[in-house]
């Protein structure tokens, strides 16, 4: 026995000195595109092992002590064919390859990274995601690039003005809808006081948008509150993405006259810069004198809104600048922007004329294949800017006329003058990585909301201080199966709110691709909107006040009408079905379908008291709202009340028989199935936006003419119920509905071999005369000519 046992020891020691004897080897290569450009951040997967690897800045990656045997390398990256390579790794040496991955021009193959916060094809996407690229922005023309997001499916898509265009997705919009989150490379882009898109006051021009990604659905599970109902993601060019001097120069109707430029470049290869600038003046559209829809104060006494403003001058200026610089795998990034801003807003309570409104941004960014992490900051100032509503107020009050002395009327207007200094804070961590084949993403963000108003918007006078903190954390897990053929999508995510008890937001997603085309897709998601600033502070006229503290609502007698309570946080629950697919590399096909469930709605500023009507309005310590002025006991404020049930369906085509032409078109339809109110004091709930959006394009590429373009884009619109605030189609229109309204745009262009290129474009062809939104003007048949250069170089 003993025996045995020495000799299984002998046969151990030599089985452990062969083992020790083959050596691993070493796998290093170089991934290319375009046969020379290295590829950072493509994935390198050992096949038949767990063993994965990620390029590094220069497209170069490595496997250490490998043991010796032939292999299989598969080499993929989001937009490009998937390449494989055999490779025999000999004992104790080196393997060394090079591979070139070719672009995948196959239709939904656009890359994006909102979806996963990730890159990956569009057509795989767990979730639904639109998006136009730098293209089909300049295309569509428009002074803003939020005009190209009108062609989107799923998207309502509003004109406010020459300079102001907002987008909103699955219903519920008004006129400071705060429903859809902002972001500029991954950062927020929305006012500090109120939460709404920078939109038109965004420090970048059009000339520096790479794409725009929008994510129609909630998406609270990755980007936290108020991504409600969707997430509007621009993403700008960096200097490696397109270096050199571009310009562009337009006039045109409605007094246009806009410059923009852009000069972008790197040094070494690892320090790059980019400047951008633009400077628009312009007319906007007047309001209808005839219509009661812009005059403000009691009806026999009422102004029109252009006798107190005088001319609708709109003056926008932009300026932003960034560094660059990369270490390895590591890429930094720092700049900051401005822009300032004359023009009108439109809000619930009536119209802004922004005076000198300015914008400043400051951010600094780290990212490497597995790790992001970024500071910014917002900051504003209200200029000379005032509310309309407001002006009309007290000239009724002291008697004055519009039309009288100028100075007097400037001293009114810089009496009531809306003081915005306020700042928010964004921050975030985010890690990325693969662990057995299962794709994790994990993060945390801070926000601090610092509003600073002097009172004149907020509650924030006699040195009272409003802060709001939000912190939350998330992760997502993204792994497929057979093959590839079905992935599975988990994702949940915390939020602590300094005003709220904590929010819980999951996400579930199955893909299942029928073929390597065809991908169906079923989907869970829970979002929720916080209370913005306005919402909780909002403190205008006495009257318009946020809701905190909860109300009481009493008659002439004390009697107890009802109570308000005070605001919680908004939810939604919705279920998605989902078909992408693709066709002889020609049609591209995408259907989604939703169920959503609301509860704790928001609604918008809403009239709660009125003492001519015998109603008053008192805080929980029995105070009267607006104590001791002349509207004591009115109030207009927010609640949360009812539940609804929201179902819909979005179906676009793009068809692209030859290079030469492009067919697109999509259909929107949505419905509310119920609701009930749990709010005796609020009207039934209104969708507030259109259930039949309809829109369709075709464009010309080089048919007759090479390096032309000619695109021409209708879209329709149904008439719709709309109430938010002052502007309540009820009382404006006889049948109580803004009217159906179809909108067609025509573009064409040239390009000369120099860098030159020549186009125009004209908005609203047919000269339709309604709005998209209540408390917009009118914006009639406009157009303009465009001369634009692009010189590629500045690489030193």
């Amino acid at each position: 026995m003993k025996l045995v046992k020495y000799w299984g020891v002998v046969l151990a020691l030599i089985v452990s000195a062969g083992a020790w004897a083959l050596q691993g080897g070493t796998i290093r290569g170089t991934v290319y595109v375009a046969g020379n450009e290295p590829l950072p951040e493509a994935q390198v997967v050992l096949v038949g092992t767990d063993r994965v690897a990620t390029t590094n800045a220069e497209g170069q990656f490595e496997f250490l002590d490998v043991p010796p045997a032939r292999y299989e390398l598969k080499f993929s990256f989001p937009g490009y064919r998937d390449s494989t390579r055999s490779v025999d790794v000999p004992e104790g040496r080196m393997y060394s390859l090079e591979v070139d991955l070719e672009l995948d021009e196959q239709f939904g193959e656009e890359i994006i990274v909102s979806g996963s916060r990730f890159g990956e094809k569009r057509l795989e996407s767990p979730v639904a995601v639109e998006t136009v690229g730098a293209k089909t922005i300049q295309q569509v023309g428009g002074v803003s690039f939020l005009t190209a997001l009108s062609a989107m499916k799923g998207v309502d898509y509003t004109d406010n003005g020459i300079n102001e265009k907002r987008i909103s997705t699955r219903g519920f919009n008004n006129q400071f809808s705060s429903r859809m989150l902002s972001l500029v490379d991954g950062r927020l882009a929305q006012m500090p006081i109120n939460g709404l898109p920078l939109g038109g006051q965004l420090p970048t021009p059009s000339l520096d948008v790479k794409s725009v990604e929008v994510v129609v659905g909630p998406a609270s599970a990755l980007y936290g509150a108020n991504a409600h109902t969707g997430v509007i993601h621009v993403l700008t060019k960096s200097p490696w993405d397109e270096s050199g001097v571009s310009a562009v120069v337009r006039g045109g109707t409605q007094q246009l006259l806009d410059g923009s430029l852009r000069v972008a470049g790197t040094v070494n290869k690892n320090f790059g810069y980019k400047f951008n600038g633009e400077l628009f003046r312009g007319m906007d559209f007047t309001p209808d004198r005839n219509q009661r829809l812009h005059y403000f104060g009691p009806p026999a006494t009422a102004i029109f809104e252009a006798d107190m403003m005088g001319e609708y001058d709109t003056r926008t200026a932009k300026a932003e600048g960034y560094l660059y610089y990369r270490a390895g795998d590591w890429n930094f990034k720092g700049g900051y922007g401005f822009s300032s801003h004359d023009g009108i807003l439109t809000t619930n309570g009536g119209r802004l004329h922004m005076r000198g409104w300015q914008v400043h941004t400051q951010t600094v960014s780290a990212s490497h294949p597995n790790w992001f992490a970024h500071v910014s900051r917002i900051a504003t100032d209200g200029g000379r800017s005032y509310q309309l509503e407001r002006l009309a107020g007290v000239l009724q009050a002291n008697g004055v006329s519009p039309s009288g002395d100028p100075a007097a009327l400037e001293g009114f207007k810089e009496q009531i003058k809306l003081i915005d200094h306020s700042e928010l804070i964004d921050s975030e961590l985010q890690y990325q990585n693969t662990f057995g084949g299962v794709k994790l993403v994990t993060g945390v963000q801070l926000r601090q909301h610092n509003p600073s108003t002097a009172g004149t918007a907020v509650s924030d006078g006699d040195g009272t201080r409003v802060r709001v903190t939000e912190l939350g954390g998330y992760v997502q897990a993204d792994k497929s199966l057979l093959r590839d053929r079905l992935r599975l999508v988990a994702a949940a995510r915390l939020d602590g709110h300094s005003n709220y008890s904590p929010q819980f937001s999951p996400k579930a997603t199955v893909v299942y691709s029928l073929t390597r085309s065809q991908h169906l897709r079923l989907g869970y998601n829970r979002a929720f909107k916080s209370p913005s600033l306005v919402e909780n502070f909002l403190l205008i006229n006495n009257t318009l006040v946020g809701n905190r503290t909860g109300f009481l609502i009493r008659d002439a007698a004390g009697n107890l009408l009802s109570e308000i309570r005070p605001l919680v946080p908004e939810q939604v629950d919705a279920v998605e079905l989902g078909y992408k697919a693709t066709f002889f590399n020609k049609l591209l096909v995408d259907v989604v379908g939703y169920h959503s469930w609301y509860r704790n709605f928001i609604s918008a500023l809403t009239a709660q008291a009125n003492p001519a009507q015998g109603t008053f309005a008192f805080y929980p310590d029995g105070r009267p709202v607006a104590e001791g002025t002349p509207v004591q006991g009115g109030l207009l404020t927010f609640s949360n009340f009812g539940r609804s049930r929201v179902a819909g369906l979005d179906v676009g085509a793009e068809y692209q028989p030859t290079p030469h032409l492009l067919l697109n078109g999509g259909v929107s339809v949505m419905r509310l199935l119920s609701f009930h109110n749990t709010d005796p004091t609020q009207k039934a709930l209104l969708l507030n936006v259109p259930e039949l959006k309809l829109k369709a394009s075709i464009t010309l590429q080089d048919l007759v003419v090479k390096n032309s373009f000619v695109r021409l884009f209708g879209r329709y619109q149904s008439a719709h119920a709309f109430s938010a605030g002052r502007w309540d189609s009820a009382l404006f229109f006889q049948d109580g509905k803004v009217p159906a309204r179809f909108v067609a745009d025509l573009g064409l262009g040239y390009t000369f071999n120099s860098g030159v290129t020549v186009s125009a474009n004209v908005f609203n062809l047919l000269d339709d005369k309604g709005v998209e939104v209540l408390g917009a003007a009118p914006t009639r048949r406009s157009g303009f000519i465009q001369l634009g250069y692009n010189y590629q170089g500045l690489n030193f």
